[in-house]
C-alpha cells in the first residue's frame, strides 16, 4: 500500500455579503504532487432568516466514478424537488445541504467536500460540475468519504434550548470500501461518531454487489438509520410538464431581480458589488444553459417559497427583517438606491418588492397546477414501486425529520 505524506495548504479569502462568510480551501496532496482533498468552508448555520426555525441538514457522500453517471444526472434532476418537499413539512424547517464527491487513491481527487450551507445554488452548481470519472478497481475510498462526511461537513451544534435540527448523511453508492486501506478510518467507526453527534446514516446502494450490500447494510443500521437498494442508473425517471419551460424562465426573471449590497464606498466596494452581480448573472446563466428543465421548474419553486434563497441580496433581506433599509450606511447600498433621498428609496425598494411579489405568485400557481399535472401521471403508472434516488432521500426524510421533532 502506498505511504502518502501530507502536505495542507490553506489560504482564507473574506466575503462580506451583509454578513460575514469565510470561505476557506483545504487541499491535502499525494507524494505525487496529485489532490487529495478539497474543502470550502461551510457557511455560518445561524441566520437572521432562519434561527428560529427547525433546522434540516442532510449531506450526500456521493460516488462519483465512472459507473455513476445516472445516479449523478438523476440526483442533478430532482434535488431541488427534494429539498422543495422538506421545505413545505408543516413546521417549514430551514435547510442546508453538503455534499462529498468521493473516487479512490490514484484519481484526479479522493474527496471534494462543500460544507453545509443554506446557499442552494452553491450546492447546485457544485452538483452540475460533478462527471462520473476515474475508479475502474471495483472497491472505492469509502473510509474517507464518509469520514469526511462525518467530520468535514460543517454540521451545527445543536442549539440549546431552541428549535430541533435534523442531521441526515446519506452515503450512495455501489462498490464496497478498501479494507487494505489501513490508514483510512473504519466505517463503522466513523457511523458510532455520527451516532454520538445527533446524526443518523442512510446508506443508498446502486445495483447489485453482494459485498457492497452487506457493508451498507452494517452502516445504515450502526447509523440508526436506512439502507436502500435502487437500480445501478439511480432510478430516477422525472416527469416533464407542459409548465417546466414557463417556471424556468421565470425563475431567471426572478433571479434578475437580485439587488448586491454591502462592501463599504469607494472602488472596492463597487468592485464587491460588482462581482456579487455578476456571480448570481453568472448562476442564473448556467442553470438556464445547462440545467434539465424538469430542475429548473423546481429550483424556480424553490426559489419562490424559500425566505433564504439568494444570499447577499438586499431585497430578500429587507422583506424578511434581516435588515432595515434605513439601517444601511448609504456607502454600502448600490448606486441606483444611492442616488436617492431616503423617501424615494423606500418607495423604489416598494416597487421592486411588489415586482418580486408578483412573479413568486405567478410560480407557486404555475406549480401548483405542474403538480397536479405530476400527480395524475403517477397514478398512471402505479405499480413501478421500485425505490430510486429521490424516493429514497424523500422517504428517509420523512421518518427521520419526525424522529428528530420536525413535523
Amino acid at each position: 500500500m502506498r505511504r502518502l505524506t501530507y502536505r495542507i495548504v490553506i489560504s482564507i479569502i473574506t466575503f462580506v455579503f451583509g454578513v460575514g462568510l469565510s470561505a476557506i480551501w483545504i487541499a491535502g496532496f499525494s507524494e505525487d504532487g496529485q489532490s487529495r482533498v478539497k474543502t470550502l468552508a461551510p457557511d455560518e448555520p445561524e441566520t437572521a432568516a432562519n434561527a428560529d426555525k427547525p433546522v434540516l441538514e442532510m449531506v450526500f457522500v456521493l460516488d462519483t466514478t465512472g459507473s455513476m453517471g445516472g445516479l449523478i444526472d438523476g440526483a442533478k434532476q430532482r434535488v431541488w424537488g427534494i429539498v422543495n418537499e422538506a421545505m413545505q413539512a408543516e413546521s417549514r424547517p430551514a435547510v442546508r445541504v453538503g455534499l462529498v464527491a468521493y473516487r479512490d487513491l490514484g484519481d484526479q481527487y479522493v474527496t471534494q467536500v462543500l460544507p453545509l450551507t443554506d446557499d442552494l445554488d452553491k450546492v447546485y452548481t457544485t452538483l452540475m460540475d460533478y462527471r462520473a470519472e476515474g475508479g475502474g478497481d471495483g472497491p472505492e475510498n469509502v473510509r474517507r468519504a464518509l469520514a469526511d462526511g462525518v467530520h468535514r461537513a460543517g454540521w451545527s451544534q445543536a442549539r440549546k434550548g431552541g428549535p430541533n435540527v435534523a442531521q441526515i448523511l446519506f452515503l450512495v453508492g455501489d462498490a464496497p470500501p478498501h479494507d487494505d486501506y489501513r490508514n483510512e478510518p473504519d466505517t463503522l467507526r466513523s457511523t458510532g461518531e455520527a451516532i454520538a453527534r445527533g446524526m443518523v446514516v442512510n446508506t443508498i446502494q446502486c445495483g447489485e454487489q453482494t459485498d457492497t450490500r452487506r457493508v451498507w447494510q452494517a452502516i445504515a443500521q450502526r447509523g440508526e438509520g436506512r439502507f436502500f437498494a435502487i437500480a445501478q442508473d439511480g432510478g430516477v425517471r422525472s416527469i416533464e410538464t407542459p409548465y417546466d419551460g414557463k417556471l424556468g424562465e421565470l425563475g431567471t426573471k426572478l433571479g434578475g431581480t437580485y439587488l448586491a449590497y454591502g462592501g463599504g464606498a469607494g472602488v472596492a466596494g463597487e468592485n464587491f458589488r460588482a462581482e456579487a452581480s455578476a456571480a448570481q448573472l453568472t448562476t442564473e446563466t448556467k442553470v438556464a444553459t445547462a440545467a434539465p428543465q424538469t430542475a429548473q421548474a423546481e429550483r424556480a419553486m424553490n426559489k419562490a417559497l424559500n425566505s433564504n434563497a439568494y444570499i447577499g441580496d438586499l431585497l430578500q433581506n429587507v422583506e424578511n427583517g434581516s435588515v432595515k433599509l434605513d439601517a444601511v450606511k448609504d456607502v454600502d447600498l448600490p448606486d441606483q438606491l444611492r442616488k436617492l433621498p431616503p423617501a424615494e428609496r423606500q418607495r423604489e425598494v416598494q416597487r421592486r418588492l411588489d415586482e418580486r411579489s408578483k412573479l413568486r405568485a405567478e410560480i407557486l400557481a404555475l406549480s401548483k397546477q405542474r403538480e397536479a399535472f405530476i400527480a395524475a401521471e403517477k397514478k398512471k403508472r402505479a405499480g413501478a414501486t421500485q425505490d430510486s434516488f429521490d424516493t429514497a432521500v424523500a422517504s428517509a426524510l420523512k421518518e427521520q425529520m419526525a424522529r428528530k421533532g420536525i413535523k
